[in-house]
């Protein structure tokens, strides 16, 4: 599979420096995803419904993104956006709205850079990223309806890697699209209980 994914490293590298930008531009203080640790997302999942809306938008974007589609991204992102303000965050506990909170504020942020950069799609995929680690962190507080796959590309962000949840065991990297459709690799199965 890596070697697979190491093919493209002239198009990788060419791509990757297009996403570069100035590190102030999207330094965010007091985020609550900075560090995504997969024990949370190692442990059972509550199956809950709550977050659907959430989790179809963020879907929405994944697949936008795998498929070069930087509009219909845009478009998901700002469904996104409209699934945090709808969401009933009083049906969780206090401890649950918390960390919901936390976690939203920032998701929230990268929903809407998504959906106000159509045509700008690496800088989508960069916003996209951090989106996922909050999504991650969402579905360890909220709990999901279905079952997840946690996937990873060992190759974005300079071979740092990047990871992202999809519904299917099926790898469609979002993060370089139709250059390497298939890189990466499942970590996890996500299953709520």
């Amino acid at each position: 599979m890596l070697t697979a994914c190491g093919n493209d490293r002239s198009q990788q590298s060419a791509g990757q420096t297009e996403m570069n930008h100035d590190a102030d531009e999207h330094e965010h203080e007091g985020t609550a995803s900075t560090t995504m640790s997969n024990a949370s997302m190692d442990g059972p999942i509550r199956k809950s419904d709550k977050a659907a809306a959430i989790l179809d938008s963020y879907l929405a974007i994944k697949n936008a993104l795998a498929s070069d589609n930087s509009a219909e991204a845009a478009t998901s992102g700002e469904a996104m956006v409209k699934a945090f303000a709808s969401f009933d965050r009083a049906s969780l506990d206090a401890k649950r709205q918390s960390d919901y909170d936390e976690i939203v504020e920032d998701a929230r942020e990268h929903a809407e850079h998504i959906g106000e950069n159509s045509g700008k799609i690496d800088h989508q995929r960069e916003h996209f990223d951090l989106l996922s680690k909050d999504m991650m962190e969402l579905v360890s507080v909220v709990g999901s309806d279905r079952t997840l796959y946690l996937d990873h590309c060992p190759m974005y962000n300079d071979n740092k890697g990047a990871d992202w949840l999809s519904v299917s065991e099926r790898i469609e990297n979002p993060y370089y699209g139709s250059k390497m459709l298939t890189c990466g690799s499942m970590k996890n199965e996500i299953v709520p209980q």
